[in-house]
């Protein structure tokens, strides 16, 4: 957390509630409705340093299947994709506001089909830890290799962010965490 954010915390009279924040407790519904009154981006820096805080820099992606298992893993149900639904702020700042209210130690899960893949990566500033993903689609170019090619091409999206890739179905084997030498 830088000192800029802090200050903006501070003035926003926020400081004892991003303390109980990072505590890692999640959130009352007082607090979170205090927080829906807040600027987005304060909402998006609290949230993002309880991820970093509690969760680490590992991004798990799991398969659909892999994410009902999870009895630690909030899934969450966006309503995205209608042209009547919300915005992708609106959703971003309801990823960031699930982030607070639950406890540090549970994951927060984004369905990489319902978002796109660039609001996804974008949900993971606002405090998500997991994406759920299709890992085996194909919808890739018919010259790429089918489900090697989009396991690529995500962990090369989260790699260039900084986070480290976790691949649900890789979870025993040393290599299922994969980062960039000299990355942050």
């Amino acid at each position: 957390m830088g000192r800029l954010w802090m200050q903006a915390v501070e003035r926003a009279g926020l400081s004892e509630l991003a303390e109980r924040a990072l505590s890692g407790g999640g959130l009352d519904a007082r607090d979170v409705a205090t927080l829906r009154a807040s600027d987005v981006l304060l909402v998006a820096g609290l949230a993002d340093a309880v991820r970093e805080r509690h969760r680490g820099d590992d991004v798990r992606l799991l398969g659909a299947d892999q994410a009902r298992s999870q009895p630690e893993l909030v899934r969450l149900q966006l309503d995205a994709g209608r042209a009547d639904g919300p915005t992708g702020q609106e959703l971003l700042f309801e990823i960031a506001i699930a982030r607070l209210a639950t406890s540090g130690e549970r994951g927060i899960a984004v369905s990489l089909e319902q978002l796109g893949l660039e609001l996804a990566q974008t949900a993971l500033a606002f405090g998500a830890d997991t994406l759920i993903a299709d890992l085996s689609s194909k919808r890739t170019l018919p010259l790429a290799d089918g489900p090697a090619a989009r396991r690529e091409e995500i962990s090369g999206l989260l790699l260039r962010a900084g986070r480290r890739v976790r691949f649900g179905d890789e979870a025993d084997k040393d290599s299922s965490s994969v980062s960039l030498q000299g990355a942050p």
